[in-house]
């Protein structure tokens, strides 16, 4: 696999920082209706089964947890279509649904091994949950099935993993600092940091030919 590992944090944050000029009511719309939904379904699901600890409160919970998935990806992709230079509506926030079942296979692939990986030494959690990062939007954006898109991701990161986490830092630090005055940094640092993700997917797996990239088969 041939990926793109030319890019800085400086530079992606940068060119976010021109491309969320006009994208911001759209991502923000995105986000309420992700808080509306959110808070419904909690709300009923209070109203049903209540949030004790028992076998069905817990399992509704799990059900509840995956339902939502393809929509958190989809708050992601905004950033990803706006990145790439693409129309970013609203509506994107439901494409993610189309690859429901892949979605929810890779989500409960990816809980497990990182679980797994947090009770070996707590390291490889840290490694998997970066490294897996980009797994639900090649999903989305190339087709990939549900383990190949999570090996596609992994491998990829894996050239340059410090500093992908290191942009998360910053973007954690960005947030926090966004945070400070009554939330009203969010409304710049949100769709920053979702279109600066978005530039590092591009970098990094759109191909010269603009053929997806696949795994390598060993």
């Amino acid at each position: 696999m041939s990926t793109n590992t030319d890019w800085s944090i400086g530079e992606v944050l940068k060119t976010a920082r021109e491309k969320q000029v006009g994208f911001k009511l759209t991502y923000f719309m995105a986000i309420g209706l992700y808080a509306l939904i959110s808070i419904g379904i909690t709300l009923a699901q209070e109203a049903t089964v209540g949030t004790s600890g028992d076998i069905a409160a817990s399992l509704i919970g799990i059900i509840v947890t995956l339902i939502l998935f393809p929509l958190g990806v989809g708050l992601g992709l905004l950033g990803i279509r706006r990145a790439a230079g693409q129309e970013t509506a609203v509506s994107t926030l439901w494409e993610p649904y189309n690859q429901a079942i892949p979605l929810i296979v890779m989500f409960v692939l990816m809980a497990v091994l990182i679980v797994a990986g947090f009770f070996l030494l707590v390291l490889p959690g840290i490694y998997l949950s970066i490294a897996y990062s980009f797994a639900p939007y090649l999903v989305v954006e190339k087709n990939m099935g549900a383990w190949e898109a999570m090996e596609t991701s992994r491998k990829a990161i894996t050239l340059y993993w410090w500093r992908y986490f290191g942009l998360m830092l910053v973007a954690m630090l960005l947030i926090i600092i966004g945070s400070i005055p009554l939330l009203i940094g969010l409304i710049w640092v949100l769709p920053i940091v979702a279109i600066a993700t978005g530039e590092v997917f591009a970098k990094t797996f759109e191909s010269s030919d603009g053929e997806a990239l696949k795994a390598d088969p060993d």
